[in-house]
């Protein structure tokens, strides 16, 4: 991957094959617009990046102003008038159910977007943005989790993924309820104080931890809100808060159980390629080392191990692979 130190002009972007990928998930929806290279490779032009467009987290309207936002300021900032690219990459999450899928294609094909649209479950862009060819297993845990495996045979298996009713083990939503569970449970005596609590309080501006049940039903996106307290749960697993350490083993440990599963799901014998995304892997090193003591824990040895900061890059390695 290049990117280009100076917007090109319409008539050299007319005269290439221009690719657009878009990853999407909880918390935003990056969109980068490429031009395919002779080398068979991508230079980016412009990105953009706006707010969340999971459907299920947000709703479809939300969701299609934020996926439209992201590819408007792309263009705007690659100084193109928005046209159909010859191939666009959309990772959006959600994707896996198929009626999203449709929904979402039928969606870009219905505002030209490109000449050939392609979904990808979030996953797979993880695959192509930090493994080998798309092959090895990719990790998400972001707003939610999930894991994805492909083998060299090109089989593939999914993990994970339910959603945060009854899923996303080891999601920054996961982590920020366990930490209200343990905040509740100190404030009734019923285990030892945690300092979560007053971090909490202050975060959310309440007096005292009954006063946070309030505090949340006056937020927009609940859901958004409680995801956020992960970075403040990591933080003071690192001071040695041992509510909050407890809060990080689980979730670690949750999230080598999903990697476990699809690794035995694809009877992988020895080392993998693992690509690690989302905010709280990408963000918090205390919990990236934890979650590689639980897959030692489980005779896992995963190399290299990649951290994959901008997925939306694999969804444009995987339309560079494609036209």
């Amino acid at each position: 991957m290049t990117e280009s130190a100076d917007a090109c002009s319409p008539q050299e972007a007319a005269d290439a094959a221009l690719l657009l990928g878009v990853d999407g998930g909880g918390t935003k929806t990056a969109a980068w617009l490429a031009r395919h290279t002779a080398r068979g490779e991508f230079e980016v032009l412009g990105k953009g990046c706006s707010g969340s467009s999971n459907i299920r987290a947000v709703g479809w309207a939300s969701a299609q102003i934020a996926l439209q936002e992201a590819c408007d300021q792309a263009w705007q900032a690659a100084r193109i008038a928005p046209r159909s690219v010859r191939h666009a990459v959309l990772a959006l999450a959600g994707s896996g159910r198929p009626d999203i899928r449709s929904q979402w294609r039928n969606w870009a094909l219905d505002r030209a977007m490109a000449h050939d649209v392609e979904m990808l479950h979030d996953a797979d862009a993880v695959l192509y943005a930090g493994t080998p060819e798309g092959c090895g297993v990719a990790m998400i845990a972001g707003t939610g989790s999930s894991v994805a495996g492909v083998d060299p045979s090109g089989r593939r298996v999914v993990v994970g993924g339910w959603g945060w009713r009854w899923g996303d083990e080891g999601s920054a939503f996961w982590i920020g309820r366990e930490a209200l569970k343990a905040v509740a449970r100190a404030d009734d005596g019923r285990c030892p104080a945690t300092s979560l609590g007053p971090a909490i309080c202050s975060a959310w501006n309440a007096e005292t931890p009954r006063e946070l049940l309030g505090r949340l039903e006056m937020f927009d996106e609940a859901r958004r809100s409680i995801a956020d307290l992960a970075p403040l749960v990591a933080h003071h697993a690192q001071t040695g808060d041992e509510a909050s350490l407890d809060i990080v083993r689980r979730g670690a440990a949750q999230l080598a159980e999903l990697a476990a599963t699809a690794v035995r799901q694809l009877n992988w014998a020895g080392q993998f390629p693992l690509a690690l995304a989302g905010g709280v892997l990408t963000q918090s090193d205390l919990i990236t080392q934890r979650l590689l003591i639980e897959l030692q824990n489980r005779g896992l040895a995963p190399e290299p191990v990649t951290l994959a900061t901008d997925p939306v890059e694999g969804c444009l390695r995987k339309a560079a692979l494609a036209v």
